[in-house]
């Protein structure tokens, strides 16, 4: 399975909103940057952050607009990431995600590049 596909396979993982194969697909000791948030560094971090999160959302829709594999085998993403909120509300965020892969395969970092004043704006409305 190449990265790209890993990649798609994890996105996949967060639209059914299963969060062991979300975790299982990250290294044990994976750097996750959703910037310009705070550094988890983990398993446990990303399970403790992703979560209660997750728990209060009814779907997940993670639409790939670009993706591309560097020589070095890092997956760059260009998204829009649409979650549809219990309650109604949805929030939809422009997300550039890089995802690099350890010799094991296993995500062992994870940045999200997004606009955080935009997302919280949606999420109090």
């Amino acid at each position: 399975m190449s990265h790209i596909e890993k990649a798609l396979a994890f996105i996949r993982h967060w639209e059914a909103k299963d969060v062991e194969a979300i975790l299982s697909a990250l290294a044990s000791d994976v750097v996750y940057h959703n910037i310009p948030m705070p550094v988890l560094t983990g398993r446990d971090a990303v399970r403790e952050f992703i979560t209660p999160f997750l728990g209060g959302v009814e779907r997940v829709q993670w639409e790939v607009h670009q993706i591309a594999e560097t020589a070095q085998g890092a997956v760059l993403t260009e998204r829009s990431d649409h979650f549809f909120m219990q309650g109604g509300a949805n929030i939809s965020v422009r997300v550039m995600g890089v995802f690099e892969f350890n010799s094991a395969g296993e995500i062992d970092k994870w940045r999200d590049y997004f606009d955080l004043a935009e997302f919280q704006a949606q999420k109090t409305s």
